[in-house]
């Protein structure tokens, strides 16, 4: 793959479009070529800072009561009447006119993973094993496994206070052969997540952790995507997903291992 057919790829690459084999050209590529790869980490860079706070306008009061205004102004009264959905009222003359934002907002439920009542368990399961194994690969790349480094349990958990709103479990099972080498925070579907990272061997597991919701739910889930081996489960109101291409036999143990300290409230 050359440079320039990387770049009219990169862009599906980064959602997650790419079939498998066209994904790991990519990915090959952008792990040989500096210039490719750091386009591709701009694009990263680029999606964390959107999700800051700061960088998103709060429409203020006045200005949407100005824009209504100028809008009633060029509507006849008799189509000015209100319609209310929970925590907003729009009026419904206004509906025409937002044809296109709501197509928008279509899209973007349509999307959202934690809209769960309103997709399938089995395409919702699809669509979330898909993105985490797509988190996985992508850390595989350079420079992208790891935002703190440690084999120290005391140091990775502390690392994710305050940039999380949950805690994810972080536990030292070296002595088991699955040593801790450090964490990340991930995306899934634009929301942060935990990534607490093991090396087995020269296999490495990226063990993902966010809140549960109520509409969200998976139970105990094995499955191989992708050419990775995958497992799914619940504990203490977090949402435990372990991706890795070791073998399957190896990940069951981890997974039996993460379960026992979290049961056990083992030592973090």
């Amino acid at each position: 793959m050359t440079c320039d057919e990387l770049h009219q790829q990169l862009d599906p690459f980064f959602d997650n479009e790419l079939g498998l084999a066209e994904a790991q050209k990519v990915q090959e590529h952008l792990e040989q070529c500096t210039a490719c790869e750091e386009a591709f980490a701009l694009r990263l860079a680029v999606r964390e800072a959107l999700q800051k706070p700061e960088v998103r306008f709060a429409m203020p009061d006045d200005l949407r009561a100005q824009i209504r205004g100028e809008l009633s102004k060029k509507i006849s009264p008799t189509r000015r009447r209100s319609w209310r959905v929970p925590a907003f009222e729009f009026p419904s003359w206004l509906l025409p006119s937002l044809a296109g934002a709501a197509a928008v907002l279509a899209v973007w439920f349509g999307s959202n993973l934690f809209l769960g009542e309103n997709r399938s368990p089995d395409g919702l399961l699809a669509t979330v094993t898909a993105q985490l194994v797509s988190d996985h690969m992508r850390s595989l790349l350079p420079d992208h496994l790891i935002d703190v480094v440690s084999t120290d349990q005391h140091t990775v958990k502390p690392w994710f206070a305050g940039k999380l709103s949950f805690s994810p479990p972080v536990y030292d099972l070296s002595d088991q052969g699955f040593k801790l080498i450090g964490g990340r925070l991930d995306y899934l579907n634009n929301q942060e997540i935990a990534a607490v990272v093991f090396q087995h061997h020269q296999h490495y597991i990226n063990l993902f952790a966010w809140p549960k919701t109520d509409s969200l739910h998976f139970p105990d889930t094995a499955l191989q995507k992708e050419g990775f081996n995958v497992y799914g489960w619940e504990a203490n109101g977090l949402i435990m997903w372990a991706v890795t291409d070791a073998a399957p036999d190896a990940l069951k143990t981890f997974v039996d291992l993460q379960k026992q300290k979290q049961q056990q409230g083992g030592t973090e």
